[in-house]
Order: C-alpha cells, then structure tokens, then sequence
C-alpha cells in the first residue's frame, strides 16, 4: 500500500513538473522580454514555419522591380547566393526576417534558428523575430548568408564580407535590411513593424493562419515577392514553388522608392506619406564607424 502511494506522489510530481514547464515556455513565447532571446526556437516553432511557408501563395507578390539589378553576381557552390544584411536592433529587419524565413523555408531548411526581439529603445520596440547570426540553411537549389551586422545593443557583430560591404555601401547606403537574390537587390521592407512590435512570437504565428489579418497580407505579399526573385535566379525550381509565379515572371509595375535618408550613426526612419500605402519601404539607416571589412 505504501509503495502505491509513493508511486502515485511521484508521479503527480512528475505531472506537475511537466506542466510548469509547458507553462513557462508559453509564458515566454508571449512575453515581449523574453528570457527566450538568444535560445536555439523550439522544434514546435520551427514546424509552425515550416507549415506557414507551404501557405499564403493567394496572397499578391509586391512588384518584381522592386529588386534593381547590381554589377555583380553573389554565387556559392555553383548555386546562386541570396544575402541579407540587418541589425538584431532593427525592428525593420525584425519584420523582414518573417517574410526572408518563409521565403527560404520554400527553398531548403534552417538550423538553429534563434528568437530574438528587435531594440527595446528604438521605434517599434521589441518587435518579435529570429536572428541569423548562430543559424545554418541548407538547400539544394540556393546558397544563403544571413549577416546581422550589429547585436540588439548596437554592438558589431557578423563582419561583412568587403564585396558585400561594398555593394551595401554604394547601392544601399548602409541602410538595413538589405537583401541581395544573386545579382539583384532590395532595400528596406514593405511590411509595417507597428503590426507586430508589442506583441510576440506566438501572436505572429496566429496571425500567419489567418488571411484576413493585415499581418498575413504584408508578410507574405513580401515573401511572395523574395520567393518570386529566387525563382527567376535558379531557374523555377523547385516546380511545386515557382509554379505559383511563373506567369507573373514579368511584372513591369511601376516601383516607388524612398527618398535617401540623412546620414546618421543610427537613426530609424519609415517612408514619408509621399510612398503609395500599399508599395512602400521602412528602412533603418546608420553609418558605420568603421571601414570596410578586408
């Protein structure tokens, strides 16, 4: 009899323990101040994205000239290249990251991915994402190069290869998030971080469910759009992706850029009203102390 009540306490302890620790995770999945931040995501986040970037397709890609043509051409492994340059701090980048993972979800798969909140200081704070400074992709069709060049404290952190720097620098004015599809590039990004930014990983991931959310429509209207672009550069492959885009290979809309910023260290600035609502750009622009990388 008291080995059954022995066995009974312990495995209510057992049960207890496992709940307080589903509770925990949770808890810090919704909390804007996570002790999350920095950790590799839980496989159940990772298969949540997974999930989300075999959706959206209904959704309208942005503009294909959006991107602009560079002079060179960024391929790794006989593959071509897609390059992001951001900030941990940059809640622009923040927003972009969802639409960059769901893109390249699409295309290969992640390893230790890590969450991580945008500046708790700038504008837009603690905007939930990932950071690609610990993480590695692998893909049969292209090569990536996720490069957070400063930490959530503004701090340097993944150094810039000097072509790449130097293509940030005169075709991106140093300003982030910049993303580069083989030998094109964009600046900036067309989703609002106001949409996201208080909120946290699980609430982002709900709204990715849900096509009548504002959150849904910007995210993958800007997926679509960094999906379409690797398409065009690896030849429509792999078929049950690009197939989506293939008759909208040609998109001749017309493209509305934002005016070039004033030269700061970091300064955080969104798109004047001059930008057409539905096309605009949210840029952070700071210039570097440094010089180019060698």
């Amino acid at each position: 009899m008291r080995r059954q009540t022995l066995r009974y306490i312990y495995f209510t302890i057992v049960i207890v323990a496992i709940i307080v620790i589903a509770g925990s995770v949770l808890l810090q999945l919704r909390s804007t101040s996570s002790p999350l931040i920095g950790q590799s995501i839980s496989n159940d986040v990772y298969n949540q994205l997974l999930e989300i970037s075999n959706q959206g397709y209904n959704i309208s890609a942005l503009p294909t000239n959006y991107f602009k043509v560079l002079p060179l051409n960024f391929s790794s492994n006989g593959k071509p290249a897609i390059i992001y340059v951001g900030a941990e701090w940059c809640p622009y980048c923040a927003a972009e990251r969802w639409a960059l993972i769901i893109a390249l979800l699409r295309f290969g798969n992640f390893s230790n991915l890590e969450y991580m909140l945008s500046s708790s200081t700038d504008v837009y704070p603690n905007t939930p994402t990932f950071t690609f400074a610990n993480s590695t992709y692998s893909s049969t069709y292209i090569s990536f190069y996720g490069i957070e060049y400063q930490d959530r404290n503004y701090q340097p952190l993944d150094k810039v290869p000097t072509q790449i720097y130097n293509m940030w620098e005169e075709y991106g004015n140093l300003s982030i998030p910049f993303i580069i599809t083989e030998y094109y590039y964009k600046v900036g990004t067309s989703i609002d971080p106001g949409l996201i930014s208080g909120h946290n990983w699980t609430y982002v991931l709900e709204q990715l469910q849900n096509p009548n959310s504002l959150v849904y429509k910007e995210i993958y209207s800007e997926a679509n759009l960094i999906t379409e672009m690797i398409c065009k550069v690896d030849g429509y492959k792999p078929y049950n992706v690009c197939s989506h885009f293939m008759q909208d290979s040609s998109n001749n809309s017309p493209l509305y850029l934002v005016p070039s910023l004033p030269s700061q260290r970091r300064d955080s600035s969104v798109s004047s009203s001059l930008i057409p609502p539905l096309i605009r750009e949210y840029i952070s622009h700071f210039v570097s102390s440094q010089k180019a990388p060698t």
